[in-house]
């Protein structure tokens, strides 16, 4: 009795060794909607887009204390990934162009990397997509992502309550919004308070 047990588990290792290497082909064959993008713009070409070819790019590293933390996060309706804000100004001529803010948010379980674009009064001029790891069915279009440009009220930005969802893509609409938002009210806060 024992020795058929151990010929039949025997068979049974043997035929995962050959059908499962097969059976996992099949299931990444048969779901296209997996593929992830990838990298869509390096970080000069981004600078690129933002500020147009010739400008001059000065960084700049703002630490953001407890006490700002807290108003930020209560102006954006969503909690900072950072204690740092990192800008960056575009100048051309010596006229100032704007600013620029990379930043990432995990969307279901991969970052995306976005840049979002503001002017001297602190309006969202662009949000534009350097990178999205997740499947492609859930990246957001140009289209969606200009639902997050102007000078919308905070509120206006938060799904649910004027902003317009992705079917099916629930996260990345979070991820994306409360990031500009973050932006938005991290400017508002660090930006402004010596002006």
């Amino acid at each position: 009795m024992e020795r058929y047990l151990e010929k039949g588990i025997q068979r049974s290792v043997f035929a995962l060794r050959i059908l499962l290497p097969a059976l996992l082909t099949l299931c990444v064959a048969a779901a296209p909607h997996a593929a992830r993008a990838e990298v869509l713009l390096a970080q000069d070409e981004a600078m690129e887009a933002a500020f147009g070819a010739g400008a001059q790019i000065t960084s700049h590293t703002k630490k953001i204390s407890s006490e700002q933390k807290i108003e930020i996060e209560e102006l954006a309706q969503t909690k900072l990934t950072s204690l740092f804000l990192h800008y960056y100004e575009g100048r051309r001529s010596g006229e100032f162009l704007g600013y620029a803010v990379i930043d990432s948010r995990v969307m279901r379980t991969n970052l995306a990397v976005f840049m979002v674009l503001l002017s001297k009064e602190l309006v969202v001029q662009k949000v534009i997509l350097l990178a999205f790891h997740e499947p492609s069915d859930y990246q957001p279009t140009d289209s969606w992502l200009k639902l997050l440009e102007g000078s919308r009220p905070m509120q206006d930005l938060v799904p649910g309550q004027g902003l317009a969802p992705i079917a099916g893509s629930t996260l990345t609409v979070n991820g994306l919004s409360d990031g500009v938002r973050a932006v938005r009210a991290s400017f508002e806060v660090l930006l402004m308070e010596g002006k």
